[in-house]
């Protein structure tokens, strides 16, 4: 949709924050046949009891990847586990404080944009405490630029194309700034892998072969794309908040870990320096495209 009259002076925008909120203010697991399973510290709390029972009937898998994610470390670098990261309702006050945190870094020429579902009328409510949440963590009295268009979103792909779109938009009302526009995506795009075997797919985009985008530089080039096109000189981070997470005992788990530490580390050292070495995107190695395809692609609920 157009930017909205709440949007940074035209001649100050400098950066572009597109923000997902599940999966990335709060962690969740995948569930094929279900809604993810959100980490919450009064679900533990009751996983932790019927784990202790020895419990094994109807559901009771879910208590055991509760207690087994919450165990598991949440950075490599850590030895902070999950649980840290819980969420007392829908939001971890961790994560919404790294948010924060990567939102006074872009400083106040940033653009922030919500792209998560949670900008559906439905959802006005959460988006109101994540406002007010964000304006503790911040210090100041915050809301949301604008938010991308309202258009179905069944997968990644969808999601990208919104993105791309009101890149495309903001960037043809002459919005941006006179230097550099550097965009910053912060997304788990529905809880899904990305790889040559997991590939997001875009529909109708004849600049993308075969439809497909296998790695982060990838989605870059296809969110700038149309900035180039128009001569507008722009740099991308996406900052993917998915992790397939083994346990301590044995579990493999699809996770939407959150805004972690790592990639929080990442923006800022994209912000500081887009053309840095450690920035700079590098093309990546061909690989051979794999037959067999995932599913994960086809059943993403997660938002």
């Amino acid at each position: 949709m157009a930017p909205m009259d709440e949007a940074a002076p035209e001649s100050l925008v400098d950066t572009i924050l597109f923000v997902d909120v599940d999966g990335v203010l709060n962690v969740g697991i995948y569930d094929p046949f279900d809604a993810p399973i959100l980490l919450k510290s009064s679900e533990l709390s009751m996983a932790r009891e019927i784990v202790a029972m020895d419990y094994r009937g109807f559901d009771s898998a879910t208590a055991y990847k509760i207690c087994a994610l919450a165990a598991t470390p949440a950075d490599p670098e850590s030895t902070a586990t999950f649980e840290a990261l819980a969420s007392h309702d829908q939001l971890s006050k961790v994560l919404v404080g790294r948010l924060s945190e990567l939102i006074q870094e872009a400083g106040p020429k940033c653009h922030v944009v919500l792209s998560s579902s949670w900008r559906k009328k439905q959802h006005l409510k959460r988006r109101q405490r994540l406002e007010l949440d964000l304006s503790e963590a911040l210090g100041r009295y915050f809301t949301f630029h604008d938010v991308t268009q309202l258009t179905p979103e069944l997968h990644a792909g969808d999601r990208l194309q919104a993105i791309r779109s009101y890149l495309q938009d903001f960037a043809g009302a002459n919005l941006c700034g006179a230097g550099e526009l550097k965009v910053i995506v912060v997304d788990d795009f529905f809880l899904s892998p990305l790889s040559y075997a997991d590939p997001f797919r875009i529909t109708g985009a004849p600049g993308v072969p075969g439809g497909e985008l296998h790695t982060l530089e990838e989605v870059e080039d296809y969110l700038l794309q149309p900035l180039g096109e128009m001569g507008i000189e722009a740099s991308a981070k996406v900052l993917h908040c998915y992790r397939k997470v083994v346990t301590t005992n044995g579990l493999v788990l699809q996770v939407g870990m959150g805004l972690s530490n790592g990639l929080l580390k990442d923006a800022k050292e994209f912000l500081s320096n887009p053309n840095s070495p450690e920035a700079m995107k590098k093309p990546p190695p061909y690989r051979e495209p794999p037959i067999e395809k995932s599913f994960f692609q086809l059943l993403a609920t997660f938002a």
